[in-house]
């Protein structure tokens, strides 16, 4: 009887990894798509993942990766 319910909390497990996963690789994947510098592009990389947890790296990961 509980194996559809750990069926569908695995998925949800997945999903919100999946999503924030997404999240964390966004400046990443802008910066690849603007054509920046292989250097800007690593420290864009560098600010995402090492800054997250503050929430302003990661802003200023993705600005630096948009601007042109």
């Amino acid at each position: 009887m509980h194996a559809p319910f750990d069926v569908i909390v695995a998925i949800k497990y997945v999903a919100s990894i999946a999503i924030v996963l997404a999240i964390v690789l966004a400046p990443a994947w802008l910066a690849r798509q603007n054509g920046r510098a292989k250097n800007d592009m690593i420290l864009v990389r560098l600010g995402s993942w090492l800054f997250l947890w503050t929430g302003v790296g990661w802003l200023w990961a993705l600005f630096w990766s948009a601007k042109k």
